[in-house]
């Protein structure tokens, strides 16, 4: 008896899918256990009033200001509805969502607005690691086509060790769900090339298979645009593989684009409704009497008024940001239009974990190796992976494209790296066939996989702070490069004048103060803190994060407290008597 146990046991821990589940299940397990302790990034607060917003400004016919109807409401949306769900279960039928619309005193209704985003971000953020399990699922597919499906277990957890990928999976509000949106078009288009390739010569639309998944693969690709427009390329990479590979296998290509024409246009067609019903630039009421839309022009794609003309001018807005942002670079504070092209080559050699970056050529070389005796599923999934990893970088880098805050708006590429990078090492250790190199091998990795695993608890809830070896960590880094960039310090910074401040103080702080407020006592007087205006009247105490040179303001202020991180200060709190 005891013996089949152990002999069903033995089955099970062999399985695959077992695997699998046990590796996402323990990710999901550390990520919902510490959610709790991630702060609230700058720009959250626009991010959660955003679907609200809109929804008043489109009722009213008042055109959407500023650039809040370049960016897509699909991760906002899904998150408010969330929360009003929640809502209405926990409160019943006292709850009313309309409660903002309510006429209060000024105080009041500062106090009612910071309350409604402390509650939000309690379900958006779980919310946001949940979406993101969405990519550790696909890059365990995408590693199961390419080694087979008893490997694909490493697959999340190796990308669960790129700090700065887990650390953002808490509370970025765009750029982790675009990641995970992004990685699953590229492991559903691997499957749909593959099908495009292997269907019979006459393709036909019709009530058949090959119409469904053209169509729910446009309205993937529209979800994915609407969280970021530049999702739109995955159309493209679906092409590039399907007809490149049908080159490859001797097709006639002609041929083969006039069979498949009509299934393309379908997917076209399904993404731009999915798109346009998603994204906020594309709605009619951008033009009114009041905020007339410029006039048409042949030379002026953006002028060109829906239903194209948005989507030119969402795309040239978001390549050449014109907001006066700077970004600290290699010891230099820059402008984001006049950053230098290698800025994002420079943030990912310094933000990836070496053998990660090791694992990755190995990875490369051994897919030119085995690419010829590789199915066709395999190929298309090297290409899609490929295109997801490369292109668009590749284009922004070409381009001299505006980008900042390291390589947050490229972080779809990090479970590319993460698939070829896993490959790379199961291939390596399918190599090894002496047993004592094999142990070797995995002794190893063991060591420096919990080495970053160690980096990353001493960071906690900072992972996306993190620097590897080639910039010298944390401590060498921080006078270079930007770190935390996103105020989550401004919390414990808060909490500890929570315990320590005198009550009834005035708390200063350059620019975003809900990030601190709404983790503050009520005793606690606020001012928002610029520069170039007159400073506020003393005594009070001066909350800084370390991003714009806020922390030199008030020179003449002790340094009282200081959020570190291995010895780095982060959030710092001076006293001005």
């Amino acid at each position: 008896m005891a013996k089949k146990q152990f002999d069903d046991w033995k089955l099970l821990l062999n399985n695959a899918y077992f695997k699998i589940a046990a590796a996402i299940i323990a990710i999901s397990i550390i990520g919902l256990t510490t959610v709790g302790d991630y702060g609230l990034t700058v720009d959250e607060g626009t991010e959660l009033a955003m679907v609200r917003r809109n929804f008043e400004l489109v009722s009213k016919g008042t055109p959407i200001p500023g650039d809040l109807k370049y960016f897509g409401t699909f991760f906002n949306f899904i998150a408010e509805t969330t929360f009003q769900v929640k809502e209405y279960l926990t409160k019943g039928s006292s709850y009313n969502p309309s409660a903002y619309n309510q006429a209060r005193s000024e105080a009041e209704e500062k106090q009612y607005r910071l309350q409604g985003l402390a509650d939000r971000i309690k379900v958006k953020h779980p919310l946001t690691f949940l979406i993101s399990l969405v990519a550790y699922i696909s890059v365990a597919a995408l590693v199961g086509i390419l080694c087979g499906l008893e490997w694909a277990f490493l697959a999340p957890i190796c990308l669960a060790l790129f700090p700065r990928f887990w650390g953002h999976t808490f509370f970025n509000p765009k750029d982790p769900p675009f990641a995970a949106m992004f990685t699953l078009c590229t492991l559903a288009g691997a499957y749909l090339v593959n099908y495009y390739l292997q269907s019979e010569d006459r393709v036909k639309l019709g009530r058949n298979r090959l119409t469904l998944y053209a169509a729910l693969y446009g309205i993937l690709a529209g979800l994915l645009s609407s969280v970021r427009i530049g999702g739109f390329f995955i159309l493209f990479f679906i092409a590039i593989a399907h007809f490149g590979l049908a080159i490859a296998e001797k097709r006639n290509l002609f041929k083969e684009i006039k069979n498949f024409l009509p299934i393309y246009i379908l997917t076209i067609a399904t993404w731009a409704g999915t798109t346009i019903l998603l994204q906020p630039a594309s709605w009619a009421n951008l033009c009114s009497p009041d905020f007339p839309c410029p006039p048409v022009t042949w030379s002026n794609p953006a002028s060109w008024h829906n239903p194209i003309g948005w989507f030119f001018a969402t795309i040239g807005y978001l390549s050449k940001h014109p907001l006066p942002i700077t970004v600290l670079f290699e010891g230099q504070t820059i402008f984001i239009q006049h950053i230098p092209q290698h800025y994002i080559p420079k943030w990912l050699l310094i933000t990836i974990p070496v053998i990660f970056q090791i694992l990755l050529i190995v990875g490369t070389v051994l897919i030119v190796q085995k690419y010829a005796k590789f199915s066709l599923l395999q190929r298309s999934c090297v290409v899609l992976v490929g295109l997801q990893i490369l292109f668009l970088p590749l284009v922004a880098i070409i381009k001299h494209s505006s980008a900042y805050d390291e390589v947050r708006h490229f972080l779809f590429i990090i479970p590319g790296i993460a698939v070829i990078s896993t490959a790379g090492l199961i291939w390596l250790y399918q190599k090894l066939t002496n047993r004592n190199w094999r142990l070797f091998a995995v002794t190893v990795i063991a060591i420096l996989f919990s080495q970053i695993a160690g980096e990353m608890i001493s960071l906690h809830p900072y992972q996306y702070t993190y620097f590897n070896q080639f910039a010298g960590g944390l401590a060498n880094a921080r006078n270079f490069y930007d770190t935390d960039y996103w105020g989550l310090s401004l919390r414990e910074g808060m909490e500890w004048l929570n315990k320590n401040g005198n009550s009834h103080s005035k708390i200063v702080i350059s620019g975003f103060t809900n990030s601190a407020q709404i983790f503050a006592d009520p005793k606690f007087e606020f001012v928002e803190y610029n520069p170039k205006h007159e400073p506020p009247a003393k005594p009070f105490y001066f909350l800084a994060w370390p991003r714009w040179l806020a922390q030199t303001y008030f020179p003449e202020c002790p340094t009282i407290h200081a959020v570190t991180r291995q010895n780095v200060p982060l959030t710092i709190v001076k006293e001005c008597q």
